[in-house]
Formats: structure tokens, C-alpha cells, sequence
């Protein structure tokens, strides 16, 4: 990554602000054609608010161009990496965040449910650029008083979401109106986002209204793989990319990951990459 100006706040173990948990804040100013390379989303959302030039967020090896203006809604569980234009760099600040208002989260995982476009991933709205950039002002300062009102200004940010966002949603009325390959799509995509969440594929059946036997069946006929083989690939590929960031340890890889341990985690890494992941970092 190269970088002309950068400010980052990046929390290993969240900061709380009451029911919201910061992850990460701050301002990124590319150098022309500069990229930011794939990571892995562990359990939080993240904006992406374009101030300046343009570019493309690419997540889960889909591309979106962005342009000054733009915000980008990521989701848990994503793989994303941004590129900035040769001609107009790229600008931009971040948020990366979870909450443990009920409500709220109801209302985010809601709009995960029902996004199944990613360039409905991308609204327009002044009051969120410009609550981003008061948070990073504030968190800057750690004057008195800091703690309140980025609280009230994160509160802020998450309604200000909810409403531009939720406008964009296409509820899915009936799962059993979409082709199989529609159906084998909307299973993948919920997988995608929810991997970190997952306790048992059983889940699945409930979600989609159908027997699991059948949901396994046709995904293995219509893929080529079975539904298991696909959510393990998947979650190691996170656990890869968490590694590489190198900003959390092994054993909290495998317990965000819902690995039983550090040695089922190693072990299934190892059949994949080769190499446990101890002597991966290495």
C-alpha cells in the first residue's frame, strides 16, 4: 500500500462507546493507481466514505467504482481490497464497527439479508461523510468530554445507515422462487456473511425453508462441491487473510473463526495450505 497521507486507529481488542464497539478509524490519501490489499472482515461492518478521486472496492472478488461522494457499506465476513485511479487518487476515510444494540444489529443484518447486489453497496449521504470526519477530529483531540460524544457520534452514523440503506434493500419474499442456481447464489452469499456467526450449517434449512439433505444435495450437484467443503474453504481463506494482517494471534483466529481449538484450527489449515499456521507467519 502507499499512501501520501494516513491516519489510522486501529483497535485490536474494540474500544467501547457504550453499545458500540470502534474497530477501526481514519483517513487514507493514495498515491496514484495505489492498492490496499485484500483482508478479511472479521465481525464488524466498515464504511468506505470517498472525499476525493476515484477508484474501485473490490469484495469477494467483485469490483465496484467509487467516485467523490460515494459510500461503501462492508459487511462481516467480507474479503475487500480498494484500488485508486492513476488520474484522480483516490481519498477516503474509514469506519469499522459492531454494536450490541439489538435493534440496530437487527436492522444491519437485515440489510446484509436483503443487499444481494454489491453495487447496492454504494449510497450518498452528506451527514455520514461528515460525522466520519468529526469522529476522526475528535479522536484526534482526546479532549474532555471525547468519550460522550464520539458515542453520540457513532449513534449518529448507525441511524444515518440504517435509513440510507435500508431504502435500497429488495426483500427476498420466498426463497422457493429463485432457480436452483439463484438458491445455490443466495446460499453462498449468506455463508459468505455470516461465516464468523455459523455455528452448524443446520442453519441453513432454516433459513431457506428447506430440509438440509435437499439444500446439500442440490448445491453439490449445481457446484461441484459439497456445502461443507464450501463453507471450510471459505472460512480458511478468512483465517489466511487474518494471519497475513498479523494483527491477531493464532488462538484468537480459531475462536473467532469457531474453531472447537487452536489444534483443529492448525490442522485443517495445514491440509489446505500445507503448513500449520506457526510456521506460515514464519
Amino acid at each position: 500500500m502507499e499512501a501520501k497521507y494516513h491516519i489510522n486507529y486501529y483497535f485490536s481488542e474494540p474500544a467501547i462507546y457504550n453499545d458500540i464497539w470502534l474497530v477501526q478509524l481514519g483517513r487514507l490519501y493514495c498515491t496514484p493507481s495505489a492498492v490496499i490489499n485484500e483482508h478479511a472482515h472479521a465481525n464488524w461492518y466498515e464504511l468506505t466514505c470517498v472525499t476525493d478521486g476515484e477508484g474501485a472496492v473490490v469484495t469477494n472478488n467483485v469490483s465496484v467504482k467509487v467516485s467523490k461522494g460515494d459510500i461503501y457499506l462492508s459487511f462481516p465476513g467480507d474479503f475487500h481490497s480498494i484500488y485508486s485511479s492513476q488520474e484522480k487518487p483516490l481519498k477516503y476515510d474509514f469506519f469499522s464497527f459492531q454494536t450490541k444494540d439489538k435493534k440496530i444489529k437487527k436492522e444491519l443484518q437485515y440489510i446484509v439479508a436483503n443487499t444481494q447486489s454489491y453495487s447496492r453497496r454504494v449510497v450518498q449521504n452528506e451527514q455520514i461523510l461528515s460525522a466520519v470526519s468529526n469522529a476522526i477530529a475528535e479522536l484526534c483531540t482526546n479532549q474532555e468530554y471525547c468519550q460522550e460524544i464520539l458515542y453520540t457520534n457513532f449513534k449518529q452514523i448507525l441511524f444515518y445507515i440504517l435509513r440510507s440503506f435500508k431504502s435500497k434493500t429488495k426483500v427476498v419474499n420466498s426463497f422457493r422462487t429463485l432457480s436452483s442456481d439463484e438458491l445455490c447464489y443466495q446460499i453462498m452469499h449468506y455463508i459468505d456473511t455470516h461465516m464468523y456467526s455459523i455455528k452448524n450449517l443446520s442453519v441453513l434449512s432454516e433459513k431457506f425453508s428447506y430440509n438440509y439433505s435437499y439444500l446439500s444435495n442440490l448445491f453439490k450437484n449445481h457446484t461441484g462441491i459439497t456445502l461443507s467443503a464450501y463453507y471450510h474453504s471459505r472460512r480458511l481463506d478468512a483465517a489466511k487473510l487474518l494471519i497475513d494482517e498479523k494483527k491477531l494471534k493464532i488462538n484468537q483466529i480459531a475462536e473467532i473463526l469457531g474453531y472447537s481449538s487452536p489444534y483443529s484450527f492448525s490442522k485443517a489449515f495445514k491440509q489446505k495450505y500445507g503448513s500449520s499456521p506457526k510456521n506460515y507467519t514464519k
